[in-house]
């Protein structure tokens, strides 16, 4: 199977450089993509210098809508399965074969990175996060009937498979911020898709404290716990 690891990214030039360094010794060049979501910092043009391919939106529209652009590509060119990693070096490339390995070998359709298994790790993970993360996964968890240590993590893989469900509606402007990762979560339980765990290591140490998150408090959280809701009530499809 073929793989297309989407990299988004948003005004992250002082990171994204040694991340995609990191990138290009684990996963083919060919198979990559930096969506970059309208940044104002260079960090796009930082991207294409290293011989990256890089879709850009003319302005900053979520990284939902990002993803969304990555899987578009992706089915476009040919790809089977799309790994999804942030800019800003705290998902580690060399985690990329722990990720899809399940993919790859048959055994699951959609895998989700966990930093709390057993041989994960979360170095310098702020602390309300450290407490905030378990909690929103539990009370997730119980709307799914399913328990996940991790929902919040944002290194994933799935098949394009799981998107062709047609329950699955991407293509939908309130998905355009964090719902549109929640909201493939959520109906990929639901339609059956076989789902799996990995541990995974998220790195914040390289990170200044004002850098560690874009997720603004409040409004950041409830963008990320309404999917649940609203499709668990038939609020939106």
């Amino acid at each position: 199977m073929r793989g297309l690891l989407i990299i988004a990214n948003y005004n992250q030039a002082p990171e994204i450089g040694k991340l995609l360094d990191r990138a290009a010794e684990h996963w083919p060049l060919s198979d990559t993509v930096v969506v970059d979501d309208g940044s104002s910092d260079g960090s796009d043009a930082i991207a294409e210098k290293k011989g990256f391919k890089v879709i850009r939106h003319g302005t900053n529209r979520g990284i939902g809508a990002a993803i969304r652009t990555g899987i578009d590509h992706a089915r476009s060119s040919g790809f089977q399965y799309v790994v999804i990693s942030s800019s800003n070096g705290k998902i580690r490339p060399e985690d990329l074969d722990v990720v899809t390995t399940p993919i790859r070998n048959g055994s699951a359709d959609y895998v989700q990175g966990s930093r709390f298994l057993q041989d994960a790790s979360s170095p310098n993970l702020p602390l309300f996060r450290k407490l905030t993360i378990p909690l929103f996964s539990l009370v997730t968890s119980m709307i799914l009937g399913r328990r996940f240590s991790d929902m919040t993590c944002g290194y994933r893989a799935y098949t394009l498979k799981v998107l062709d469900d047609p329950r699955m509606n991407l293509d939908q402007e309130w998905l355009n911020r964090y719902e549109l990762e929640y909201y493939i979560h959520y109906r990929a339980c639901r339609s059956g898709a076989r789902i799996t765990e990995v541990p995974v290591n998220i790195v914040y140490s390289h990170l200044s404290r004002r850098r560690r998150s874009k997720i603004i408090p409040i409004i950041g959280w409830w963008s990320m716990f309404r999917p649940f809701i609203f499709l668990a009530l038939g609020v939106r499809k």
